[in-house]
């Protein structure tokens, strides 16, 4: 199907901060529009409506320009200061069409009655669905200013729950330790996060049903693979996470592995450390955990449901299931 093209498309907004929402937004209308006036919102107009601190109407434009001349899209349109929530495009003739969110959507309903009023013609109202960040939660300028996520819609952890992350989850395991672990848990379902706990267990003998590596250690490149047996390699699966965030993606796989317990390796490009979270969370009761503790260690966590409970009130502090 052919998109129809529009001669004069308008879209506005605040554009602080270009992420995944705006470019789904502009790339609409750009896809149907041959010349695109983009409104944007001057700093006295912000301040009426939006509590949160905004980037002055100046460090926004350039912004939103530095994306236009990426995308190659300056030539087809121009940039303007909007005067309030319906002009101008409620006065502009030539207009054809108006690019909107679902969120904004009635304000459009509100242009055409002005328009119609005056004797204009109505516009074409293209809505555009709301893009979800990684909690299944709308991507707003306000959540990518407050820290919560970043401009693809990634849940970004919060600082301060950093230490409280760094506390190990469960048991740490010395040297002495790992082997009666292993040799006592063998028998059990065993999840390793990490290149060095999934190495420790396949040293040891055991196969873990769940292993998710991200081939580095101490964040430096490490060729984990070629240590790993063809029972874990041909299961094996990429998947892009971290790091500061766990993906939507990697809880799904994990979710996957649960109903269908099945030999399984997770590749992760990023970083897997927080995936512990989700892979305790997820585990059968009376599964192991094992992940790494720098300079300490391993960490041998028994999945309870106590521990579950532990594990998703961490996890809730900074992403909804």
């Amino acid at each position: 199907m052919i998109a129809v093209m529009y001669h004069h498309i308008f879209v506005a907004g605040t554009f602080d901060g270009i992420h995944k929402g705006h470019e789904v937004l502009l790339a609409r209308a750009f896809l149907d529009g041959k010349r695109v006036i983009i409104g944007l919102t001057p700093d006295d107009f912000v301040k009426k409506f939006k509590t949160s601190k905004i980037r002055d109407l100046g460090s926004r434009k350039k912004e939103l320009e530095d994306w236009l001349r990426q995308k190659q899209f300056m030539s087809r349109t121009s940039i303007i200061t909007i005067k309030d929530a319906h002009e101008p495009a409620a006065s502009i003739p030539k207009l054809d069409a108006i690019v909107v969110s679902a969120k904004t959507a009635f304000r459009a309903r509100e242009i055409n009655d002005i328009r119609k009023k005056r004797g204009l013609s109505e516009l074409a109202v293209l809505e555009v669905p709301m893009i979800d960040a990684e909690d299944r939660k709308p991507i707003s300028s306000t959540r990518l200013r407050n820290g919560e996520i970043d401009g693809e819609g990634r849940l970004v952890m919060p600082d301060n729950l950093r230490p409280e992350l760094a506390k190990p989850l469960g048991t740490v395991l010395g040297e002495t330790a790992i082997s009666s672990s292993i040799e006592r848990n063998r028998q059990k379902s065993i999840i390793t996060v990490g290149d060095i706990a999934t190495e420790t267990l396949i040293k040891h003998g055991v196969t873990p049903s769940l292993s998710i590596i991200d081939q580095k250690v101490g964040r430096k490149p490490y060729d984990t693979l070629k240590n790993l047996p063809n029972a874990l390699l041909g299961h094996r699966t990429n998947v892009v996470s971290g790091p500061g965030y766990i993906a939507q993606e990697a809880i799904k796989l994990i979710e996957k592995w649960t109903k269908d317990p099945k030999t399984t390796l997770l590749v992760v490009d990023g970083e897997e450390d927080l995936l512990a979270l989700p892979a305790i969370h997820h585990a059968p009761e009376g599964s192991v955990v094992y992940y790494g503790q720098p300079q300490e260690g391993l960490v041998e966590v028994m999945v309870t449901e106590e521990k579950k409970r532990e594990v998703v009130a961490l996890i809730d502090k900074f992403i909804q299931y």
